[in-house]
């Protein structure tokens, strides 16, 4: 169906939604440039709150679409608007929002603005409508998965290398291409199997042996790429195998959390393209094999793109070939072993802010901003604040990993990403204190714990986000002391699920393990932690689990990185506070449920009694304040007796040192 729209921009105090009259002449305004829905974009400055109400007049449900700051546009769970039916939404003035039917035809794009709006979409009005761009934020379609259980054939060879080479075709959203993937045998190996997403179509794979090509069959079983192989390999024999592919790939949905290729244009209608694949794996766009404890020690990546824009990624970049079909091949070479989600493509008419940084081992780091032309000025300032947070982290955990590679930050149309040495983030240019934005400063630092320290496995993920989020925490106690520590705790505290434990005993994969307390659950913890053992402890835990040998800070040839779990991480606990901590480990990290604090008044005080899973062993001691002060309450086999009545105790746990849940 085609419809066109009117909208009214109703400026009253009396509103004709339910029949009421209208106290004024609405002024008819006509549909904005199809363009906008492309190209436009929500600035990220504070806006007033205005009313829009959206009045369907049609026979079919329609949908309403925000236009994000990241020039993509949101379908909003709250935007469906059925027949006949009047919607009121409580959102910002001076942002564009899209309606279209339920079969992606857009109807109409409109600016609101501050007051009361009012949209009258009708049957009697009829334009014609375009379809809605291919890249749509829908968080109601499922994402793919990385990890989780492994066949033999592939565990029986490590990868060595990946030598990537695409060539990306923007306005088709097409790419070709190959991967040439260099392996070591573990184990007598009959058949390659690799991961390629069901998307993209393999053309060709080729056993390189003796500068020969020797093509495979390919047989695709449970999404697994299976490729026989002549002869058998041998242990320790070196595999090289090529494969060629090409297609649409998975387009990004709600990036990164639900990750592909996001095909997004600048404001003036340029291409602005970036890929992200940390939970889907990085089989949505290149063949490998999808496991997070199997990095290549090296990856070399060619990608080639219409002249007019600039193809930025991981490593070095080691020269530029301009073509004489009018495309550009661009050249980078990764010299560090690299999670296979870190690798990365980002493609924009981007400008480049050069910058330098000298760091604890008197080393001059490369930094380097790849930014739309449109923010040049306000990226100059607002990214040279990562001089000070590389300062405050090395200070803590120790120098830079890969400082001869490079530290860079390109401009992606999403939120964030730790994308090895090529950090992705948005276009928002704010601020939480002077000089200070917490999202950068927490990629920044994923260089450290998640690129250089990488969880071996998805149940032990909580170790990247968690020790990240913990500096976070200490980065805002040095620029605002202990109120702007508690405060950072305090935001770890909010929305915790507790489904499932933070460090499972089962094999899990990412979309499994993924979860808002992978991030906040496991920080907050720490900050548990630091009650337990002392801050300057847990200073030296986090140090040493970046580089538990001192000799490691003076290496940058990838012998630096490692994997890590949660064992390692309560060994280092041990070590540094000759504490055994394992009950903590258990109950906090192996159980999902928070522990349960029991408070009984009986002939003798107060009884608080710690209520665990299989009665586990949890003594944790516990602050109690009275007009008194704060002391501090230990407990025996669980429980603590206390002569004290309930109303002499005025807070328990005042500096909420502990996540836990209370009944009385």
């Amino acid at each position: 169906m085609k419809y066109k729209l009117s909208i009214f921009l109703l400026l009253i105090s009396t509103l004709n939604i339910y029949g009421q009259e209208i106290e004024s002449n609405p002024e008819k305004l006509e549909t904005l440039d199809w363009d906008i829905m492309y190209c436009g974009s929500t600035k990220t400055e504070v806006k007033e709150s205005c009313t829009l109400y959206i009045k369907n007049e049609t026979d079919d449900p329609i949908q309403g679409y925000w236009l994000n700051y990241y020039n993509t546009l949101v379908k909003v769970r709250f935007g469906r608007i059925e027949s006949h039916k009047t919607k009121k939404l409580n959102i910002k003035a001076n942002e564009y929002w899209v309606f279209s039917d339920l079969d992606d035809n857009a109807l109409g794009v409109y600016q609101t603005t501050s007051g009361v709006n009012e949209i009258i979409i009708d049957e009697s009005n009829i334009k014609n409508s375009v379809k809605l761009p291919k890249t749509i934020e829908d968080r109601s379609i499922p994402g793919t998965s990385s990890g989780g259980e492994i066949l033999t054939e592939q565990r029986s060879y490590d990868v060595l290398h990946y030598d990537l080479s695409l060539e990306i075709l923007p306005e088709s959203h097409y790419i070709r291409g190959n991967n040439k993937i260099t392996a070591k045998v573990l184990e007598n190996l009959d058949d390659f199997v690799f991961d390629l997403d069901s998307l993209l179509t393999i053309e060709n794979v080729y056993l390189v042996k003796n500068d020969k090509s020797i093509k495979l069959p390919v047989e695709t079983i449970d999404g697994k790429h299976w490729c026989k192989l002549p002869t058998q390999y041998k242990k320790d024999e070196l595999i090289i195998v090529n494969i060629e592919y090409s297609g649409n790939p998975r387009i990004a949905t709600h990036a990164p959390y639900k990750g592909g290729f996001s095909w997004n244009k600048t404001t003036d209608c340029q291409p602005w393209i970036a890929t992200s694949s940390q939970i889907d794996g990085a089989d949505v766009w290149l063949p490998c094999k999808d496991y997070q404890w199997d990095e290549p020690d090296s990856v070399s990546l060619s990608f080639t793109v219409p002249k007019e824009l600039k193809a930025i990624s991981n490593g070095i970049l080691i020269n530029k070939i301009e073509n004489r079909d009018e495309t550009t091949t661009y050249n980078w070479e990764v010299k560090n072993p690299i999670n296979n989600y870190d690798i990365a493509l980002n493609i924009a008419p981007y400008v480049y802010i050069p910058d330098n940084y000298v760091g604890i081992t008197n080393d001059s780091l490369d930094l380097g901003y790849w930014v739309l032309p449109e923010n040049f000025e306000k990226a100059k300032e607002f990214y040279g604040y990562s001089k000070k947070y590389l300062k405050f982290l090395e200070l803590h955990l120790g120098p830079y990993p890969f400082r001869k590679e490079k530290l860079g930050i390109v401009e992606v149309p999403f939120i964030a990403m730790e994308h090895q040495t090529i950090i992705a983030y948005g276009p928002n240019y704010s601020t939480k204190y002077p000089e200070y934005n917490s999202t950068v400063f927490h990629e920044i630092c994923h260089e450290w714990f998640g690129n250089m320290v990488t969880a071996v496995d998805w149940k032990d993920y909580w170790i990247q986000e968690s020790l990240t989020g913990y500096m976070e925490a200490l980065y805002e106690e040095s620029i605002e002391g202990e109120k702007g520590y508690k405060e950072k705790i305090k935001s770890f505290d909010r929305k915790l699920l507790n489904k499932i434990p933070l460090s499972p005993d089962t094999i899990v994969n990412s979309r499994e393990i993924y979860s808002g307390d992978s991030y906040k659950k496991g920080a907050y913890l720490l900050h548990t932690l630091r009650y337990l053992i002392g801050k300057d402890n847990v200073l030296k835990v986090l140090r040493l689990m970046a580089y538990p040998d001192k000799k490691l800070e003076l290496i940058t040839n990838g012998g630096q990185c490692r994997f890590t779990n949660t064992d390692e991480f309560f060994s280092i606990v041990q070590k540094v506070s000759g504490q055994d901590l394992d009950w903590f480990k258990h109950i906090y990290f192996k159980n999902a449920t928070l522990p349960e604090l029991s408070i009984v008044e009986n002939t003798e005080g107060i009884l608080l009694k710690w209520i665990v899973n299989n009665n586990m062993d949890f003594s944790m001691p516990l602050e109690i304040m009275t007009k008194d002060g704060i002391s501090n309450v230990i407990f025996k086999d669980g429980l603590a007796q206390l002569n004290l009545s309930r109303k002499d105790i005025i807070e328990i746990d005042p500096n909420k040192w502990i996540l836990y849940n209370k009944t009385e």
